[in-house]
C-alpha cells in the first residue's frame, strides 16, 4: 500500500472510531445534568462556525454550488438534527451499544431509499445482506434466548436515528457531489442549527461558557467535525472495499468505549449481533475487491 493509501486508510479508520464516541459523550453529559436544549443547538452552532472558517480560509471551491442544491443541503440539516436528538433519547432508554446497533440500520435503509429514488430493483445480494443485518440486530437484543429486556420507546428512537442517518447519507451522496465537503458541511450544520431553534423554541439555552457547552463541543468534534474531515481526506485515497470494512469499526468502537467509560455490560448476544452486522456490511465489499484484483491479474 502506498503512503497516501496508508494515510487514507488510517484517516477512514480514525473517522469511524470517532463515530463510536457520541453515545458515550451524550450519556456522560446526561449524568452531569447537561440540558439537551443547550447541548444540541450549541453543538451545531460550533460546527457551523468552524466549517465556515475552514471554507473561507482553505482555497477556493472548484465546483459549482447551485442554489437548488444549497436549499436541499440546508433542508438536510433537519434529519442531521434528528440523528443527535433521536440517538440521545435512544441512549437514555436502551444504552449506547443497542442504540448504536439500531442506528447502523442505515446500512440497509440508505441503499433501499436510493433504490426507490432511482427506481431500480434491489439485487439478490443486497436483499440477502439486508436480511443478515436485521438478523444481527435481533440477535443482539437477546430475543432468541428469551432475554429481551428493551424499552420499546428506546427501540423506536434508535430506529428513528437510523432513518435520519439514512436520509443524510442519501442526500450527501446524490447532491452537489462536485462541491467541497467543507462547503456542504457548512450549510448542512447551519441548517441543523436553524432546525434546533424551531425544535426547542422558547426552551433553547445557548451558553457559550458552561458545562453544557463543553459537552456540546466534544460531541460536535466526534460526531461531525472529525468524521467529515477524516472521511473527506481518506475516502478518495482508500480502496472502496477496504473503506467499507474500516467504516464498520464504528460498532465495536462504540461497544468498547461504553464498556471502558460507562462500565456498561456487554452481553454475548450483543457481541454476536455486532459480528453479524459487520460481516454483512464488510463481507460483500471485501469479496468484490478480491474479485477485481483477480480479474486485473488475469488481464496481465
Amino acid at each position: 500500500m502506498k503512503t497516501s493509501g496508508a494515510a487514507g486508510a488510517l484517516s477512514v479508520f480514525i473517522g469511524a472510531v470517532s463515530y463510536g464516541m457520541p453515545g458515550v459523550i451524550l450519556s456522560l453529559a446526561t449524568a452531569s445534568n447537561a440540558k439537551i436544549e443547550s447541548l444540541i443547538p450549541t453543538q451545531f452552532l460550533f460546527s457551523f462556525v468552524l466549517f465556515f472558517i475552514l471554507s473561507e480560509r482553505i482555497g477556493k471551491n472548484t465546483g459549482v454550488f447551485y442554489f437548488r442544491d444549497k436549499v436541499i443541503v440546508l433542508a438536510t440539516g433537519i434529519p442531521l438534527l434528528c440523528i443527535t436528538y433521536c440517538f440521545f433519547n435512544a441512549v437514555y432508554y436502551i444504552g449506547v451499544p443497542t442504540s448504536t446497533l439500531l442506528m447502523m440500520q442505515s446500512a440497509w435503509i440508505a441503499p433501499l431509499l436510493n433504490a426507490l429514488i432511482k427506481k431500480r430493483a434491489l439485487s439478490r445480494g443486497e436483499i440477502v445482506r439486508f436480511v443478515f443485518i436485521m438478523a444481527g440486530v435481533v440477535t443482539a437484543t437477546g430475543v432468541f434466548r428469551g432475554e429481551m429486556h428493551l424499552d420499546p420507546k428506546g427501540i423506536m428512537w434508535g430506529l428513528a436515528a437510523g432513518m435520519s442517518y439514512s436520509l443524510v447519507i442519501v442526500s450527501s451522496s446524490n447532491i452537489a457531489n462536485g462541491v467541497r465537503i467543507i462547503d456542504k458541511a457548512k450549510i448542512l450544520t447551519f441548517g441543523a442549527f436553524i432546525a434546533s431553534l424551531f425544535l426547542f423554541n422558547k426552551n433553547i439555552d445557548i451558553a457559550p461558557v458552561s458545562e453544557s457547552s463543553m459537552w456540546s463541543v466534544l460531541n460536535a468534534v466526534f460526531s461531525s467535525i472529525l468524521p467529515v474531515l477524516l472521511y473527506g481526506f481518506g475516502m478518495p485515497r482508500t480502496d472502496s472495499s477496504l473503506a467499507g470494512m474500516l467504516v464498520t469499526t464504528e460498532l465495536p468502537a462504540a461497544f468498547i468505549f461504553s464498556y471502558l467509560l460507562l462500565s456498561d455490560s456487554i452481553t454475548a448476544d450483543q457481541i454476536a449481533g455486532c459480528a453479524i452486522i459487520i460481516m454483512s456490511i464488510a463481507g460483500p465489499m471485501i469479496l468484490s475487491g478480491l474479485r477485481r484484483r483477480q480479474s486485473s491479474t488475469k488481464c496481465y
